[in-house]
């Protein structure tokens, strides 16, 4: 699996040390909640989904590639596999 991690920032440009809460509110956005140390300030993060489709990085071809050749792997082993 691949991923990208959330660009997070306060107000002050600190980076959180610690996430408190991850959300969805009602209308299709992901809210991170967070405490910055530096400036003492209670943040709630939102990104939509389309921000959050834009942020995801490619999918990982090397592992798509892979599964038949899992799957040959596994059948030699005499596990009958998934697909």
């Amino acid at each position: 699996m691949n991923y990208r991690a959330l660009p997070l920032e306060c107000y002050c440009g600190e980076v959180p040390d610690q996430i408190l809460e991850v959300g969805v509110t009602s209308d299709h956005h992901l809210v991170i909640h967070y405490w910055c140390s530096a400036c003492k300030r209670v943040i709630f993060s939102t990104r939509t989904l389309e921000e959050c489709q834009q942020l995801c990085p490619q999918p990982d071809r090397i592992a798509e590639d892979t599964s038949a050749e899992d799957a040959r792997f596994l059948q030699s082993l005499g596990i009958a596999s998934k697909e």
